[in-house]
């Protein structure tokens, strides 16, 4: 998913899309603007999201209807690069997963309680996304993400 209507965009790589807790997600981020943008900061990170409501299954795909909700439980970022005039680059990093990280059942508070009532209704996972995000100040972030397994 790219977003900023036709300004450029950005890719992901990785080197690898299964990791297990206290391992290191190595990548880079691809950086390929059409003019020259003024950003606060290009940024990466990674977030856990748990999805409830309806989900069809059709054989092994799972697909979520819109009526769907999703919640943010876990949520880290770093900046790749400060405030600047950006046009094209290429970010090597490294992002250490947390040994501790959240599952449904250690989630505190109302929203654990939320999403554990929530579970018989969803696949009761957390879903991993390594982002990376083009800060601009004016205007719509040029962002992306791809999907990750952590377990």
């Amino acid at each position: 998913m790219v977003f900023g209507f036709g300004k450029g965009k950005i890719e992901i790589i990785l080197e690898k899309y299964n990791f297990s807790p206290g391992d290191v997600i190595k990548g880079k981020v691809i950086l390929k603007l059409k003019e020259v943008i003024k950003a606060r900061a290009l940024k990466v990170g990674l977030v856990g999201e748990t999805r409830s409501g309806p989900q069809i299954q059709v054989g092994n795909v799972r697909t979520s209807k819109s009526s769907s909700q999703q919640r943010r439980v876990f949520y880290f970022e770093m900046p790749l690069d400060s405030e600047k005039e950006y046009l094209e680059g290429e970010y090597s990093f490294e992002i250490k997963i947390p040994s501790n990280l959240p599952t449904i059942s250690s989630v505190p508070g109302i929203v654990g309680d939320i999403l554990k009532g929530l579970q018989a209704l969803s696949s009761g996972m957390i879903f991993w996304y390594v982002f990376a995000k083009l800060d601009i100040p004016s205007g719509l972030d040029i962002s992306k993400k791809v999907q990750v397994n952590i377990g």
